[in-house]
C-alpha cells in the first residue's frame, strides 16, 4: 500500500515546533541567551530540564500564556523580580526587531514530507505559530511549506489545540474524512486535539524524549515514534489494521 493511489484519500496533520522544526533553536536557546546576559550565573541545568515542558505547556496558545511560561522559566533559573522584568523587556525588543528565533528544520523532516507526498498523502500544517512565522517558513524553507495543501495558524481560530477547531478546518479544506486522518504532534495538546477531532494520533518524542515520553504516554496516542522519519513505516498499521 505504498503507491500514490493507495493513500490519496488519507491525510496527515502536522504540528510544527518540535515536530518539523527545532523548538530548542526557535525558543529555548534564544531565551537562555537573553537570561544569560541579565543573570550570567543562572541555573542552566534547572532550565535545561524544565524549560521545554514549560514552553510546550504555555507556548503559542495566547500571548498571556506564553508570557506565563517565560516567567516560570525565569523562576526556575533563579531570577529575581527585577531580573525577570529585564528579561521580558529585552525579549519584547528582540521580538519587535524579529532578529532571533531561527527556523531550523529537524533532521529528516524535509525528506520525510517529500516521501509522504510521493506516497499520495494529503498534508496540513496545524500550528500555534503566527502567520508571520509561516511567511518566514515559506521564504526560508519552501521544501517544508510547499508540501502542505492547507496551513491553519493560531490566527485562524479562536481556540487553538487542544481544541479541535484547527484540525476540523484542515480536514474540511482537504475533503478528508476523519477515519482517514491522523494528527502528528510532540505534546499532549496535539494528541488531545486529535482525539477531540475524532481522528488518529501520532506522538513524536522529538528533541526532548525523556520529557515527552512521560507526557505523551499519559495522553495515550495511537502510536508514539522517536521522530517523523518513522511515519512512513507505521501508516499501514495505523490506518489499515
Amino acid at each position: 500500500m505504498s503507491n500514490e493511489s493507495s493513500w490519496q484519500d488519507y491525510a496527515l496533520l502536522f504540528d510544527m515546533d518540535g515536530v518539523l522544526i527545532s523548538l530548542k533553536a526557535r525558543w529555548i536557546n534564544p531565551i537562555e541567551e537573553i537570561i544569560s546576559k541579565i543573570k550570567p550565573d543562572f541555573n542552566r541545568d534547572a532550565i535545561s530540564k524544565q524549560s521545554s515542558s514549560l514552553l510546550l505547556v504555555h507556548g503559542g496558545r495566547t500571548n498571556l500564556l506564553m508570557l506565563q511560561g517565560i516567567i516560570e522559566v525565569c523562576d526556575v533559573g533563579g531570577l529575581n523580580f527585577i531580573q525577570k522584568l529585564r528579561v521580558l523587556a529585552r525579549l519584547s525588543f528582540v521580538l519587535i526587531r524579529r532578529k532571533k528565533f531561527p527556523i531550523i528544520p529537524l533532521k529528516g523532516s524535509i525528506a520525510t514530507l517529500k516521501k509522504l507526498k510521493e506516497m499520495g498523502f494529503r498534508m496540513a500544517l496545524v500550528t500555534s505559530a503566527s502567520r508571520f512565522t509561516i511567511r518566514r517558513l515559506k521564504k526560508d524553507f519552501p521544501g517544508i511549506h510547499d508540501k502542505f495543501q492547507c496551513i491553519v495558524t493560531r490566527s485562524d481560530v479562536r481556540f487553538t489545540k487542544p481544541y479541535p477547531d484547527q484540525l476540523l478546518i484542515a480536514l474540511n479544506k482537504m475533503g478528508v474524512v476523519k477515519s482517514k486522518a491522523a494528527m502528528v504532534g510532540d505534546f499532549t495538546s496535539d494528541v488531545f486535539a486529535g482525539k477531540n477531532a475524532g481522528i488518529k494520533t501520532i506522538g513524536v518524542l522529538g528533541e526532548f524524549p525523556e520529557i515527552n515520553k512521560v507526557l505523551l504516554e499519559g495522553s495515550n496516542p495511537d502510536v508514539i515514534l522517536s521522530d517523523v522519519t518513522r511515519i512512513p513505516e507505521v501508516v499501514y498499521q495505523l490506518f489499515k489494521t
